[in-house]
């Protein structure tokens, strides 16, 4: 049985242990402080207030602070090979890029892209350290072009 995520719960945890800040959760969403404020808000847990200013966020801010919440709580628990194969896995499926792209790109041997593909548990240490980085990098590159 699994348990549904509460993303303000989360977020007003991991800032209360210093993981995180308020200014952090602006800077990576670009979502107004005071919206943020709101939405952490646990005095407004299940009200509504009647405001000149609309405080709310709209539905894409919050998919966005609840993603973001899962990734920072549930996503870091997902093993370091399986990211490595789930960042080449990204770049193929959701950007479209050929291994021989991702080859050009990053300066990275097609063999060792598709051994990470394949199963990572087989690629050394430091290989598997060249192709974390770059991919990481590139994958990085498109988030921030595609306004993901």
């Amino acid at each position: 049985m699994s348990e549904a995520l509460n993303a303000s719960e989360e977020l007003r945890r991991m800032i209360a242990e210093k993981y995180i800040s308020d200014e952090a959760l602006h800077s990576m969403t670009g979502i107004r402080p005071e919206k943020i404020r709101y939405f952490l808000d646990e005095a407004r847990q299940g009200m509504t207030d009647v405001t000149t200013e609309q405080q709310e966020l709209s539905s894409d801010e919050s998919m966005r602070l609840s993603i973001l919440a899962a990734q920072l709580t549930e996503g870091l628990s997902i093993g370091d090979d399986e990211r490595l194969k789930g960042t080449f896995e990204s770049l193929v499926v959701e950007c479209h890029l050929t291994i021989q792209n991702i080859a050009g790109l990053t300066g990275l041997a097609v063999d060792d892209l598709e051994s990470a593909l394949r199963d990572p548990r087989t690629i050394s240490p430091q290989k598997k350290y060249e192709l974390a980085s770059r991919g990481a990098y590139l994958l990085n590159a498109v988030n921030r072009a595609s306004g993901r």
